[in-house]
């Protein structure tokens, strides 16, 4: 299971896969995969927000990440 990680520090990592991070549609910021339509979002008040394990997990399911992305 991967550590907490600041907000800034997700969305690099998983940059690297074609995902982006979208702001001001709707309530919550998410992630979104331009390839398949998936979205992801996520409760963040800024981008040094600490990101939870359970969060980390969701966000690899969801997108078909490598289990290691985070590590």
């Amino acid at each position: 299971m991967p550590k907490a990680l600041e907000l800034r520090k997700v969305i690099k990592i998983v940059g690297k896969y074609g995902i982006v991070y979208v702001t001001g549609k709707g309530r919550h910021p998410k992630f979104f995969d331009p390839q398949t339509k998936r979205t992801y979002p996520v409760k963040a008040h800024g981008k040094k927000t600490m990101i939870l394990p359970y969060a980390l997990n969701d966000l690899m399911d969801k997108f078909d990440l490598p289990g290691d992305i985070f590590d």
